[in-house]
């Protein structure tokens, strides 16, 4: 290992004959061969380099993923009203049919809605009787027609508000049984995945009561290098090879995160024994072949260039010098890195100390174009 001193002598020294044979626009669009250092002024370094090896073009694999329910397979079940929790019938890992009951609930609400429907139905046959009454006086001419159209408005209004007062119970869904208590029941079949009370406590309208969701298919959200984008189609397989699952594509995102990755959905419908939903797994996609030939290099090699660090490149030994050569990656094999990157097979790829290399070729401002020609 080289003493801090001498390391710092090393690079000094490389970053005394760096070339550049163009001048980096400022955007730093960088060109294959513009930044090369000389072999021999890094020997100290004993710097370790390690072949290229295409990577398989037809799929991109390791990509890191997580499983969720669909959202067309989970229901939320709420308590319509407050009230007081009494039973709980099924608990987390259930399976339960739709219709099933899932809890008891007692409720001063429903016993205020009930009353209040009562009534509002006793208006309606108050209005009713008297609109009949009116409309035989008013044949018998008895009594002026413009009390039977109040009769009849009273009717309208009476009706109207028991309508709304037995919509409002059949809105919430509540069935009720006796003394103010009403069940709640499964909306789908599937398993219960979270229960969110305990029988004894008090709720209020549209608490969140338990989750119950369908388990098969599972939805696999992966996570891919932009820059395999137009590679990846509806359809295309997909599979989580520690589980034995598959499933195919069914939609690719166009939102590019922080990471600089977009989000493939799937679904998964085969193997799915191992798995359940918030897993995290590695999973590969079939993907369209590219007409550049992708990588396989050390995750080590990749360095970034610039002023901002935008340009990622790799380090090539050719002939006496480290070349740098753009590498953009686009997914991982195992601990090493994919890369669409202008290599040819074999080639050697600096694989320790890239770093020194990138900190040589930032302490030397770029040279003119000329100072690189041979003489």
């Amino acid at each position: 290992m080289l003493s801090p001193r001498i390391r710092t002598a090393v690079l000094s020294a490389a970053a005394s004959v760096f070339v550049s044979t163009t001048v980096p626009s400022p955007a730093f669009a960088l060109q294959e061969g513009s930044v090369s250092l000389p072999v021999q002024s890094f020997a100290a370094l004993a710097i370790e380099t390690i072949p290229a090896r295409a990577a398989t073009s037809d799929r991109l694999s390791h990509l890191p993923a997580h499983l969720q329910v669909p959202n067309a397979q989970q229901r939320f079940v709420a308590a319509p009203i407050g009230g007081l929790v009494t039973e709980l019938r099924v608990g987390v890992g259930d399976t339960v049919k739709e219709g099933q009951p899932l809890a008891r609930i007692v409720s001063a609400e429903l016993l205020s809605l009930q009353r209040e429907i009562a009534q509002a139905a006793a208006e309606r046959e108050r209005t009713q009787r008297a609109l009949v009454r009116d409309e035989r006086l008013l044949a018998e001419g008895l009594v002026a027609e413009s009390r039977v159209e109040a009769s009849r408005a009273s009717d309208r209004q009476a009706q109207a508000a028991l309508v709304e007062k037995r919509g409002l119970l059949a809105l919430s869904g509540i069935r009720p049984l006796s003394s103010g208590a009403f069940e709640l029941r499964a909306p789908i079949s599937g398993v219960v995945l979270s229960q969110d009370v305990r029988p004894g406590q008090r709720v209020d309208a549209a608490t969140p009561l338990m989750q119950i969701a369908r388990l098969d298919p599972l939805e696999l959200q992966i996570d891919v290098p932009i820059a395999a984008a137009p590679r990846l189609a509806i359809g295309a397989s997909v599979r989580v090879p520690a589980a034995g699952a598959s499933g195919r594509v069914v939609a690719v995102g166009r939102a590019v995160g922080d990471a600089q990755t977009i989000t493939v959905r799937a679904l998964l419908d085969s193997g799915l024994g191992a798995l359940g939903p918030g897993q995290h797994v590695e999973a590969e996609i079939d993907a369209r072949p590219t007409r550049e030939r992708n990588w396989v290099v050390p995750q080590a090699a990749l360095v970034r260039l610039g002023p901002a660090g935008t340009q990622p490149v790799v380090f090539v030994r050719r002939g006496d010098r480290y070349v740098a050569v753009p590498a953009l990656p686009i997914g991982e094999s195992g601990r090493d890195l994919v890369v669409q990157a202008a290599l040819s097979e074999g080639e050697p790829v600096v694989a320790s100390e890239a770093s020194q290399l990138k900190a040589a070729s930032a302490a030397s401002p770029a040279a003119p174009a000329e100072a690189a020609a041979p003489r």
